[in-house]
């Protein structure tokens, strides 16, 4: 699987509106430790859907959109 970067054209897996172009790719703190030690942190990525409207989704549930 090829990873997602800023400026791919990308769609999400379980909302079908979501197709569209990264703008920016960005790591948040994950809420769970795993056994005390560093907390994991979370990718996310704002998205451009072709509206114009920006979302952000989690980068683990998209994928490139070749069209």
């Amino acid at each position: 699987m090829k990873q997602i970067r800023v400026g791919d054209r990308v769609k999400a897996f379980l909302d079908a509106r979501i197709i569209g172009e990264v703008i920016e790719i960005f790591l948040k703190p994950a809420i769970d430790t795993l056994m005390g030690g560093i907390p994991p942190s979370v990718a996310y990525a704002k998205v451009q859907i072709d509206s114009g409207q920006v979302v952000v989704v989690r980068t683990t549930e998209l994928a490139i959109h070749n069209v």
